[in-house]
């Protein structure tokens, strides 16, 4: 930012910005009546000169989430998902908070809408000092990218995901810890191949690979290949 170099170690790395405000409309299935419900979503801030962002956070407002179960009861949607996106927070010395992923459906039986209000699907948050910008936002009907701030009625069996973006990463990737990595990648933050990627760590899973459950036990750093692998860092 234009600020870093007046203000060296003070700032964090760019953030995923607005709060994503969604409004959903369509008619309840067992009365006919109309309804619409708000859904506020949030992106991650970016990673600090001391600490990694943080993941979900509508910064600097603190606007909190609504479980999807309330979502359910004011309109006749089922949120499908709703996880944190692996990878999405820009790689850094301190990673960038990450942002999210869900996708709603209807269960009316006619056409219903979504006005999505929502930034940061065309420029990143960008990293700071070295860092990696975040992951962009997305905003899918039907698995297919649009063009955000629109109205779109779609028929009864469609499918929204809106993924908010990930704020950027502070530092160098490989200057990060590669326990940090590990952690990262054991929360399903970073991917494996994300960790070789964008740290320069490589990671091996021990465990059987089709077992049900994978324990953090499963998982550790493989010293001599990280050591190879970040010679070529820059």
């Amino acid at each position: 930012g234009a600020l870093a170099p007046a203000l060296p170690g003070k700032l964090m790395a760019g953030s995923a910005d607005p709060i994503w405000l969604n409004i959903y409309r369509g008619t309840w299935p067992q009365t006919g009546k109309p309804s619409q419900v708000t859904v506020f979503l949030v992106g991650g801030t970016g990673g600090r000169a001391v600490k990694d962002g943080l993941n979900t956070t509508g910064f600097p407002s603190g606007v909190a989430g609504v479980p999807a179960e309330v979502i359910e009861t004011l309109a006749p949607v089922v949120q499908m998902q709703r996880t944190l996106r692996t990878d999405s927070g820009g790689a850094g010395q301190f990673r960038g908070g990450l942002g999210q992923a869900t996708q709603m459906r209807y269960r009316g039986a006619d056409q219903w809408s979504v006005s999505p209000m929502v930034d940061r699907t065309q420029f990143v948050a960008q990293g700071l000092e070295g860092g990696q910008p975040g992951a962009l936002g997305e905003f899918k009907i039907n698995g297919e990218n649009h063009q955000p701030k629109m109205v779109y009625w779609m028929e009864p069996d469609t499918t929204v995901d809106l993924n908010p973006p990930g704020g950027g990463g502070y530092g160098a990737p490989c200057q990060r810890d590669p326990q940090h990595v590990l952690a990262d990648v054991v929360n399903g933050y970073v991917s494996i191949e994300g960790a070789a990627r964008d740290y320069g760590v490589v990671i091996r899973f021990t465990g059987e690979l089709d077992s049900l459950v994978r324990l953090p036990e499963h998982y550790a750093v493989d010293a001599a290949a990280t050591q190879e692998l970040r010679s070529t860092c820059e």
